[in-house]
């Protein structure tokens, strides 16, 4: 009976270290020299690893991140290596909606006097899932000027959610999608469950109209270099109306 409890207490725990094995570390990349980067984290949904693309500012006054990690436990890798890297602490955090792989749990940024960010409707289904809320609300449309940089958080209409909203760097040319854009490289509109997928071309549209052709636009998932990702999304979308 000893050896059947040794075996398997040994199994569970060759099993969690496989499983997280399974899930790489981040990778950062610059978008723009020394100010604007993209950090790719990754997670497993229904036994697959996906990646996740999301962004941050280095501002004089500090760093200030676009969505979190997608696990809890590189939250705080993250922001060691933020300050190893530039010497900067990480000063706010901005949810683009209420996922774990965008607001994740802001009760670890809350507890360490960070501020952060979210809209109303973000926090209203964060709320409701019994999590954490935002320090401070998102004022949609507005210009954000922190240390020398300048970034606009803009609510363009329903689709992945009922709350994504976009981030507009007018400096850089880049455009944060989110999980509102999906990338060239993907088959289809991914998870679904919480989506608007009858408005969700309009608000493709009103990303088109209102940002320039040549903006640099980073999708929520997978690949997020070149173009295409927005008509690729629109060409997603499409086929969805289509199969129904």
């Amino acid at each position: 009976m000893k050896k059947s409890v040794k075996a398997f207490a040994m199994l569970c725990l060759f099993s969690i270290s496989f499983s997280n094995a399974q899930v790489k570390d981040f990778v950062i990349e610059p978008l723009s020299p020394k100010k604007l980067y993209l950090y790719q984290t990754f997670g497993v949904f229904d036994g697959k690893e996906y990646s996740a693309n999301a962004a941050y500012l280095v501002t004089k006054k500090g760093v200030v991140l676009f969505d979190v990690p997608w696990e809890k436990s590189q939250y705080q890798t993250l922001m060691d290596t933020i300050k190893k890297k530039h010497n900067l602490p990480v000063i706010a955090v901005f949810a683009t909606h209420s996922h774990m792989d965008r607001a994740g749990d802001l009760s670890f940024y809350n507890n360490k006097g960070i501020s952060t960010y979210a809209t109303a409707k973000t926090n209203e289904f964060l709320k409701k899932e019994g999590k954490a809320t935002s320090s401070k609300l998102i004022n949609v449309g507005k210009k954000y000027k922190i240390g020398g940089e300048e970034f606009v958080v803009d609510f363009l209409g329903e689709g992945h959610t009922a709350d994504n909203v976009v981030v507009w760097f007018p400096k850089y040319n880049v455009l944060d999608g989110g999980c509102l854009v999906k990338s060239v490289s993907a088959t289809d509109l991914g998870y679904t469950g919480e989506a608007n997928v009858k408005q969700w071309p309009s608000t493709m549209k009103n990303l088109q109209a209102k940002y320039p052709s040549d903006a640099k636009v980073i999708p929520g998932h997978d690949e997020w270099k070149g173009g295409g990702h927005v008509e690729h999304t629109l060409e997603l979308l499409s086929k969805s109306q289509d199969t129904k």
